[in-house]
């Protein structure tokens, strides 16, 4: 059989190529948490409180690995249903921290007053993770807001 009467793959792979590859942009498209900002107007928290001021820092560490952030309550006290803030900015509301305990929060969990999530961070991340650069905790509406030690990612190793 000669080369030319031999019929040519070449259209086949192409469409399987093609194929792969709206399989692989479909599936980008499907993990958007994985990316970077989430946008959920229903998900809005209120203002930052600027008008408290803040009391003191608290020994309690936070730092991030990957796309969480990791919470470690060093003091001898015990906080629940209390509001922890980043940047001045995102909000996350936690039931519980005890004394002596690490928490893993995912830092996509935080939000704005519009609803928008920091950058997590992760392998699929699109933007550079947000970095955390305040924190504190509001454990009350009127009280004094607790500052937290933010142990830069870079310090760590």
């Amino acid at each position: 059989m000669s080369s030319a009467s031999r019929p040519s793959c070449t259209p086949i792979l192409a469409d399987r190529l093609a194929l792969g590859l709206v399989a692989i942009l479909l599936l980008g498209s499907a993990l958007p948490g994985c990316g970077g900002r989430r946008y959920d107007p229903s998900r809005a928290t209120r203002v930052y409180p600027s008008e408290l001021p803040q009391a003191r820092v608290v020994d309690i560490q936070v730092f991030r690995d990957g796309g969480d952030l990791i919470v470690v309550n060093a003091t001898p006290q015990s906080f629940q249903d209390f509001d922890l803030w980043i940047n001045r900015r995102y909000m996350l509301r936690i039931d519980r921290l005890d004394a002596g305990t690490t928490r893993r929060l995912w830092f996509g969990d935080f939000f704005d007053q519009w609803g928008e999530t920091p950058v997590a961070g992760g392998f699929f991340r699109t933007e550079r993770p947000t970095p955390i650069v305040l924190v504190q905790l509001q454990i009350g509406e009127q009280s004094p807001l607790l500052g937290a030690v933010s142990i830069p990612e870079e310090e760590r190793f």
